[in-house]
């Protein structure tokens, strides 16, 4: 593989991370307002799903800022690395 190939492949990557971020952060918006759908709905329950739902959702938000960071970091790696091979 050339080093323009290598830049090329780059290149790609860096937009890929772009647009992935793109996506997720709308997927993370609409899980949002779904889960404050949700809890406004189901307020008050101690049924043991509802419960178990919760946590759930409690742990996948914990996991947005993180995969955000992931992207991010995806798109700052490569482009310093694009950016020594010149």
């Amino acid at each position: 593989m050339s080093v323009g190939e290598v830049k090329a492949s780059l290149r790609a990557a860096i937009e890929a991370a772009r647009q992935g971020r793109q996506v997720f952060d709308q997927a993370a918006s609409d899980a949002e307002t779904a889960t404050r759908m949700a809890n406004a709905v189901l307020r008050g329950s101690q049924n043991d799903d509802v419960t178990a739902v919760r946590k759930a959702l409690a742990a996948a938000d914990a996991e947005v800022e993180p995969t955000r960071r992931r992207f991010d970091n995806t798109s700052t790696h490569a482009t310093a690395y694009l950016t020594r091979l010149g």
